[in-house]
């Protein structure tokens, strides 16, 4: 086994690679957080951890929903890091980061309004409208890609989500499920996930998509201030 100084200098040397080993180099902190050898120092760990959440905002899906189906039972891990596998993660694992980020506590005062949602259902429903996914990322404060990625969500549980986080209520959630959600799932069964979402998760979760997977004009103008 490598020591911990050859393991980490292995893994510097994968993030100084670039994009291209972006899914290798998540693949292996992961691999390292969840499976940490007795031996390493515990100081290690922390640095480890901010390099695992750095890089896995830059990994395609596909490699986040693999390592996502690992996070059961890893409670110890920090909130944002799993925070950023709730998109990817199946059933059982996303219930338990939505139970993390409601019983997480420090619940925040958001002062701006709420998205307009009938300019929002409208241009759902406007043909003419072609990229709807920047539509509602605009509105919400969210990456484009993001707001694909919750559209793309066969059960609707991630738009619930940031419905409910955006203080969109029930009416609003239920038409853009209809008109711009995945059609997978049986209706009715997505239309249900809106009343099964805990409040304060959701508005958690939703922090953290703004916080960390903001529309670039709103990153930029987030840094000139």
């Amino acid at each position: 086994m490598p020591t911990a100084k050859e393991r980490l200098s292995h893994l510097l040397e994968l993030a100084a690679e670039g994009p291209a080993r972006r899914a290798t180099l998540a693949a292996e902190l992961a691999d390292l957080v969840l499976n940490w050898p007795a031996d390493y120092p515990a100081a290690m760990r922390a640095p480890v951890l901010t390099l695992l959440e750095m890089t896995v905002r830059e990994t395609d899906g596909g490699t986040l929903a693999q390592l996502a189906a690992r996070l059961g039972g890893h409670g110890e891990l920090p909130l944002d890091l799993v925070n950023e596998f709730f998109l990817y993660a199946p059933k059982s694992v996303r219930r338990e980061i939505l139970m993390r980020n409601e019983l997480a506590g420090g619940r925040e005062d958001d002062d701006d309004a709420s998205p307009d949602a009938a300019a929002l259902v409208a241009a759902a429903r406007d043909v003419r409208v072609r990229d709807f996914p920047e539509h509602l990322g605009a509105a919400t404060r969210i990456a484009p890609e993001t707001a694909q990625a919750i559209l793309a969500d066969a059960t609707a549980e991630a738009l619930a989500v940031l419905c409910r986080g955006a203080h969109l209520d029930r009416a609003a959630f239920s038409a853009l499920a209809l008109l711009e959600g995945a059609q997978d799932r049986d209706p009715l069964t997505r239309l249900g996930a809106y009343d099964t979402v805990p409040q304060q998760a959701a508005e958690r979760l939703t922090r953290h998509w703004r916080a960390h997977h903001a529309p670039p004009k709103h990153t930029q103008a987030a840094a000139a201030e």
